[in-house]
């Protein structure tokens, strides 16, 4: 059974973010028709990226699933995808839940700071999809003493739906070909018929053999060494050239396969002052900055004790570490391999396996946010095309 454009399964994103989980699922080969979030800047990115899907901007606690039904004018849809937020996973958040799940005086579900990974499950019970697929942080299984996790499966059964060999996965981005070392948990339900099974790994640790079919690890080389030359100061030019058009790896090829311009966009990277610049120019690839001397830390004048990887410089040689959120308020932890500057929102994109003809709208605070927010894309496309092989063999 194939699929035209128009019939490939459906799904609404929640929580949608810019739509590193939304493009990854459409390049597997699903369909999004919906979204949802509170940001004006993730909305009109989302809008853009995806033109054919509706995004709806609000806050999900003030969008019953009906109405969120009449915007985007469908009653039926095969998928719910999305990562709830959950504020009780927070360092803040833990002493006091943790006194009430001893105490057994609420759920997970009671308590009103958990309103949109409640929601989730009520737009799940609201449109009744063959599945869903929920990630989140991969400590959701362990916290609490897996008191959360336990009852999120108990809900998960209330609603009729069924997890394939009781498996909830914590998936690497770097064993799928994105070139960071990032890892996630995807929770799978589906209804009872269908089957669903983890993608294989598609890429492994040089020499570990994980997998025989498997390629090495993607390295950030690999990964950004084509984008723009930026000088740092200024620092404010959205539109570049590519700085090599010859010997692309088979990543970059990848990235720019639906780009027909010579120029990408997004190039834009946080100004560096003069003392950072000359930290910098003491670091060598991987390095962070407690291996400076203390000459050299004395520029900056950052306390040894909770700064030692306050600065780190990216290694051409391997995969990024994690790429996070907090690269919109400081990105010295994202040094440029061979620049002395911190990553630009494309390079940040690019490490996230974004293709480089999505493009990020909002100021700089906004587009690095919605970059480190997201799920990687070519982790989410194996996740996709794993959701569609269910539907096939259950509707063959």
């Amino acid at each position: 059974m194939s699929y035209s454009k128009r019939n490939k399964p459906t799904f609404i994103d929640l929580f949608c973010g810019a739509g590193g989980l939304s493009k990854g699922l459409e390049l597997g080969g699903l369909r999004c028709v919906g979204s949802l979030d509170f940001s004006k800047a993730v909305c009109r990115t989302h809008e853009h990226n995806f033109p054919e899907s509706v995004c709806v901007e609000t806050d999900i606690s003030e969008m019953p699933p009906e109405d969120f039904e009449k915007k985007i004018k469908r009653k039926k849809v095969d998928f719910i995808v999305g990562g709830p937020p959950c504020p009780t996973f927070s360092t803040v958040g833990g002493p006091k839940i943790n006194s009430l799940l001893k105490g057994g005086e609420t759920t997970l579900f009671d308590d009103r700071r958990n309103f949109l990974f409640r929601d989730f499950f009520k737009y799940i019970q609201h449109f009744n999809p063959k599945g869903f697929l929920m990630e989140n942080v991969p400590n959701f299984m362990t916290k609490y003493d897996g008191k959360i996790f336990r009852q999120t499966i108990s809900r998960v059964r209330e609603l009729g739906y069924h997890i394939t060999d009781e498996r909830v996965m914590v998936l690497n981005s770097a064993n799928y070909g994105v070139p960071q070392k990032r890892k996630r948990m995807f929770l799978i339900g589906h209804k009872k018929g269908y089957r669903f099974e983890y993608p294989k790994i598609t890429h492994d640790e040089k020499g570990e053999n994980l997998s025989k079919d498997a390629k090495n690890f993607v390295d950030v080389k690999s990964a950004i060494s084509d984008l723009p030359k930026i000088k740092d100061n200024p620092n404010k030019i959205d539109k570049m050239e590519y700085s090599k058009f010859k010997g692309l790896s088979p990543f970059q090829t990848l990235m720019r396969k639906n780009n027909r311009s010579t120029t990408v966009r997004n190039n834009f990277c946080r100004l560096t002052n003069e003392r950072a610049i000359k930290v910098f120019s003491h670091m060598k690839q991987g390095s962070k900055y407690d291996d400076l001397p203390r000459k050299v830390k004395d520029i900056l004048g950052y306390r040894d004790d909770i700064f030692k990887d306050r600065l780190k410089r990216l290694s051409y040689n391997e995969p990024s570490w994690t790429v996070v959120a907090h690269l919109g308020m400081d990105g010295y932890m994202f040094i440029h391999p061979d620049e002395p500057r911190t990553i630009s929102v494309r390079e940040a994109a690019r490490l996230q396996s974004f293709p480089d003809d999505f493009v990020f709208i909002g100021n700089l605070s906004e587009t690095y946010h919605m970059v480190g927010n997201a799920v990687p894309v070519l982790m989410a496309k194996q996740l996709g095309k794993e959701l569609v092989k269910m539907v096939k063999k259950q509707s063959a």
